[in-house]
């Protein structure tokens, strides 16, 4: 089962299966990681080169906190591509700016890389 990811301004932007993030067209983009000093209430979200992207917020969003020092860098992981990305929902409706939050979702995504022949 997948969870649909979207940017703040309502763009369909990709998917968390488990913990891995993928962006729409099913490359694996990072994880989520519970944060221990947050009591475990609070998910950080890591690019694949251990690089903090921001927290999941509503289930559904990757916004990072203005202030938020940045925490200590993860170690890569290899990219592990997912078979058949689902299909895409509709986008969502803007939501309001948040003071102090920005959105940290890459946009736009580039496209898939051609075939190799």
């Amino acid at each position: 089962m997948s969870i649909p990811l979207f940017r703040w301004d309502g763009h369909y932007w990709g998917f968390l299966a488990e913990d891995i993030l993928y962006d729409r067209h099913g490359r694996q983009v990072g994880w989520v990681e519970v944060a221990p000093e947050a009591g475990g209430i609070r998910l950080d979200v890591y690019d694949r080169t251990g690089r903090f992207l921001g927290e999941l917020v509503d289930a559904h969003y990757v916004l990072r906190r203005v202030v938020r020092a940045e925490p200590i860098h993860r170690a890569p992981r290899p990219a592990i591509p997912y078979p058949t990305p689902p299909a895409p929902p509709p986008d969502r409706t803007p939501r309001d700016p948040r003071d102090g939050w920005s959105d940290a979702l890459p946009w736009p995504l580039p496209p898939p890389a051609p075939p190799r022949v």
